[in-house]
């Protein structure tokens, strides 16, 4: 068993000290899955996002976050865990939280902003890090960048950002409150080998567009279309409709936009949870489904066999993955682009004899049909602070799970380890 060891398992390692914070805790009833918590302070832990997973190319080293107040702390740190080992150490650096940490799926090269505007890169795999580009006081985009947008504007959505595989572009999305068309959102593109950044799409309806590059070739960019939800000139948020969220792909300059076959009339809205399964050409992603009542959960009418769904942009019907005793919301695609791993409300209910229904981990199989429970009960509360979401991916070479959860109240990242045999039954 890994229980957590005394002070003195503390171990220099070069200039980074490694600790044991992890704890073996239990294997799952339904699939024998061992789960292990892998951090334990009293301080909140975090996954990061599962959309874009943020493991190294062999699988073996993640990345976290770590702060002691998720809402309003303006900056955090950074650690890495070793799975094989089951060690952690935290990277000296300070990040600036509210300008998100981003990557390249699968790389292993970590993204992050300073409080002194630079942007650093960590490699997971040498844990070094080295500054890849500054921001210019007097740069205009500088001026509305997200961490100004949320200092002045708190209501304002967290931006995502991605970075292309080949390490050479960063995207993010900047507010354009001032100019012809305002207000409006941008997708800024910042060419880290010409040290240049510059607009190379806009939309008024992509407040929080979760943007990801293709993870394989990076020629693709995923953008979230929150219809309905548009900047006021003040840079706050409006409703002009009952919002709705849809998916549209640009290329990697902008331009070329198709909609992915996803929401009204075709399916339910989407839940605003969605990745490129690998190099398929499909986009997966979850919809929504019918609150009828606390106890009352099921699957909108228009597709009551699942509401997890595979799309192809430009098509004009989305494929559903049947799956009807699960209600999927958060979603990942393993890098083989088969295989993914998403969060369930088991059987469909809220709430059971007055309690809330923890979320469950299953895996499914996009090209055979086939799925399973990993993780029966994943500890996650799944409240409105996005550290109580499982968040959950599969690493490089799928032997873990890795996912949030809060069952003692602070939220951790958790590690489910996949039994022997495993995606072999899923064949």
């Amino acid at each position: 068993m890994n229980r957590p060891g005394p002070r003195h398992s503390k171990k220099t390692v070069g200039s980074l000290q490694w600790a044991q914070e992890s704890c073996d805790l239990r294997d799952d009833p339904v699939s024998g899955a061992r789960i292990i918590q892998l951090t334990s302070a009293v301080a909140i832990s975090n996954n990061i996002y599962g959309e874009q997973p943020y493991c190294s190319p062999d699988g073996r080293r993640i990345v976290l976050a770590r702060c002691q107040d998720f809402c309003w702390d303006e900056t955090g740190s950074l650690l890495v865990h070793e799975l094989d080992t089951l060690r952690i150490t935290r990277i000296p650096c300070t990040v600036q939280r509210a300008r998100g940490i981003f990557n390249s799926a699968w790389s292993g090269l970590v993204y992050f902003w300073t409080p002194d505007r630079k942007l650093m890169q960590l490699s997971l795999m040498t844990l070094e890090q080295k500054e890849v580009y500054a921001e210019d006081e007097g740069d205009d985009l500088a001026l509305e960048t997200p961490v100004d947008y949320l200092q002045r504007f708190g209501n304002a959505p967290v931006p995502s950002a991605s970075v292309s595989p080949d390490q050479r572009y960063l995207i993010s999305m900047v507010p354009r409150l001032k100019g012809p068309g305002a207000p409006v959102f941008q997708i800024v593109r910042l060419d880290l080998k010409k040290k240049i950044r510059e607009v190379i799409f806009e939309h008024p309806e992509i407040s929080n567009p979760h943007l990801q590059f293709n993870p394989i070739t990076g020629k693709h960019i995923l953008v979230q279309h929150n219809q309905g939800l548009r900047l006021r000139r003040d840079g706050t948020l409006e409703c002009r409709r009952t919002p709705d969220c849809k998916l549209f792909v640009i290329d990697q300059n902008g331009r070329n936009q198709r909609s992915v076959p996803v929401g009204p009339p075709m399916t339910a809205g989407g839940t605003g949870h969605e990745c490129f399964a690998g190099n398929t050409g499909r986009i997966l992603c979850s919809v929504g489904w019918d609150a009828r009542s606390p106890a009352d959960w099921r699957h909108h009418a228009r597709h009551p066999r699942g509401n997890l769904f595979t799309g192809v942009p430009g098509d004009m019907k989305p494929v559903c993955f049947p799956a009807p005793e699960h209600l999927f919301n958060h979603v990942s695609a393993a890098r083989d682009g088969r295989h993914f791993v998403a969060d369930s409300i088991p059987n469909g209910r809220g709430f059971m004899q007055g309690a809330i229904q923890r979320a469950s981990l299953v895996i499914g199989n996009l090209d055979t049909g086939k799925y399973r429970v990993l993780v029966e009960d994943s500890g996650a509360s799944g409240g409105g602070n996005q550290c109580t979401h499982t968040h959950p991916y599969l690493t490089t070479d799928n032997r873990y799970v890795i996912y949030n959860a809060d069952p003692g109240g602070v939220p951790q990242v958790f590690a489910a380890r996949l039994p022997d045999g495993f995606l072999a039954s899923l064949v």
